[in-house]
């Protein structure tokens, strides 16, 4: 199957080095936002914003220059500009079954906050935020695994070969079908 193409754009308000993809001007995969660069968030029309980061994990390169810590403040300070915020962390080194867990529960929570409005999904470099858009895109499109993954190469911030293997070995946790499901009939909408 040809990989659709989907309106992707980038933009560097969020993140200096890396940008952020806007995906059909709803979904917003960046690495971590500078703490300056919060209130550009909800002036963009951001309403959520899922982090994939887990709290207080290191940062050593590559790449250069290496992405801010994780920062404690993101939450209340979005909070205070009226911006939703989750933590739902996704890891390098998880294993398959915990990465099903865990991108599937930042999927779902990505279609629903995407329903609402435009929502943004980070981890420090965009490749772990990708990784749960390329599950997003499996769940909520039904794209074939390798599609999803391609598509985010190719058009996204995936990069690291761990992260690429667990989207192209990705499958939905037992149980999770019903939240699959409602989260996913707006995406398809979108799609049309």
């Amino acid at each position: 199957m040809a990989i659709p193409l989907l309106p992707t754009i980038n933009n560097l308000a969020f993140v200096a080095y890396s940008g952020a993809r806007i995906v059909f001007d709803r979904y917003y995969v960046t690495g971590q936002p500078s703490a300056f660069a919060y209130p550009a968030i909800p002036a963009a029309g951001i309403r959520s914003v899922i982090c994939v980061r887990q709290p207080g994990e290191s940062v050593a390169p590559p790449p250069v220059p290496p992405p801010p810590p994780f920062d404690t403040t993101e939450a209340s300070t979005l909070k205070q500009l009226g911006v939703s915020y989750q933590n739902i962390p996704i890891t390098r080194t998880m294993t398959q079954a915990e990465f099903n867990a865990a991108a599937t529960q930042a999927a779902v929570a990505l279609l629903i906050n995407g329903a609402a409005g435009p929502a943004l999904i980070h981890c420090s470099t965009g490749d772990r935020a990708s990784s749960a858009f390329g599950v997003m895109l499996i769940l909520g499109a039904g794209w074939a695994n390798a599609d999803a993954a391609d598509y985010c190469i190719n058009a996204l911030l995936l990069a690291n070969s761990s992260m690429v293997a667990l989207v192209r070995g990705y499958s939905a946790p037992p149980g999770a079908a019903p939240a699959i499901a409602e989260a996913a009939a707006d995406f398809k909408r979108l799609l049309g």
